[in-house]
């Protein structure tokens, strides 16, 4: 059934989510400073994957920021790196694209949506590592190579 336009859904707020995301991923850690939301954990694709170092830094109303850092990540100077908005080489930091813009409000879990669709990002990052295909759908937006 469609929405209805006579009743607004609410927007959750910052403690909404941080409360959501510390029940899902306990051993990350998330806070909440100067009205924004932040979490960083380490996810795991599958049992045969790297392990990546994840961060997300949310404010109410606006696209969820995630970026993926480390020394797991490969090809980064790779020319047809997919599916990420910046790639910083120096720091081996990138700034992935997770989404279209209508897929995502302010009236979902991050925890149900955004960290879930990070590991499938990983997932799919890593059969293109191995590949040179990406089999994750959606369209690759413009990358730029400078600092995050």
């Amino acid at each position: 059934m469609g929405r209805n336009k006579y009743f607004k859904q609410n927007t959750l707020s910052l403690i909404d989510q941080l409360i959501a995301l510390k029940i899902a991923y306990p051993e990350a850690n998330a806070y909440i400073h100067r009205g924004v939301l932040y979490w960083n954990g380490k996810l795991c694709p599958s049992q045969l994957s790297r392990t990546y170092n994840v961060k997300l830094k949310y404010k109410l109303k606006k696209h969820p920021i995630v970026t993926v850092s480390g020394e797991n990540l490969k090809k980064l100077d790779d020319p047809n790196f997919p599916h990420v908005f910046n790639i910083d080489l120096e720091k081996w930091l990138i700034e992935i694209c997770l989404y279209y813009n209508e897929e995502f409000n302010s009236q979902m879990l991050l925890a149900d949506t955004i960290i879930p669709w990070t590991v499938e990002w990983l997932y799919y990052y890593e059969i293109w590592l191995a590949t040179g295909n990406w089999y994750g759908g959606g369209k690759h937006p413009v990358s730029r190579k400078i600092g995050i």
